[in-house]
């Protein structure tokens, strides 16, 4: 298994879900232990686990790995995806308005996820933040998410040295 960061896991991510953009969807909850978050990816054909050191910042440190495990689809009722929408029309729906959040849910509903491209104007989403942490059901499961904390500890200490 190989663990990626940064820029290399959000690539791998991405060309994956550029190659079939539907039905993905995308978790985000506390972990179960170690203070970090755990994310998990999953795609018609395969799963992404990732540990983010936080969802408090706009850039947090992401380690990741594609996993051999196939985990059941969104229990979303909208599946994850970048929805090409206008630009004239992007304010109205981010504006907070209860209008704004129906036209938002609309579009998320109705148009189908695409792979992005430049130029172009995107939505992303959704994302679900839970509040359960996880609980990996399989030994294989329980290993991925140990190396993914141990390295995410061992990067956190490397960039941060003061952090205990």
């Amino acid at each position: 298994m190989e663990i990626l960061e940064g820029d290399a896991i959000q690539g791998a991510v991405l060309r994956s879900y550029s190659r079939d953009p539907r039905g993905w969807s995308f978790t985000v909850r506390p972990s179960g232990a170690d203070g970090f978050f755990d994310a998990l990816v999953t795609g018609p054909t395969e799963t992404w686990r990732l540990k983010l050191d936080t969802i408090f910042k706009p850039t947090p440190l992401v380690l990741g790995a594609r996993t051999e495990e196939q985990v059941a689809g969104a229990t979303a009722p909208l599946s994850f995806g970048f929805r090409r929408v206008d630009q004239e029309v992007a304010p109205a729906l981010l504006d907070g308005s209860p209008e704004g959040v129906r036209r938002l849910v609309e579009l998320l509903r109705t148009a189908n996820p695409v792979a992005p491209a430049v130029p172009g104007s995107y939505v992303q989403g959704p994302i679900i933040f839970s509040s359960r942490a996880a609980r990996s059901t399989s030994d294989r499961e329980r290993a991925v998410e140990e190396r993914l904390s141990a390295e995410m500890k061992a990067l956190v200490m490397r960039r941060y040295p003061g952090y205990h």
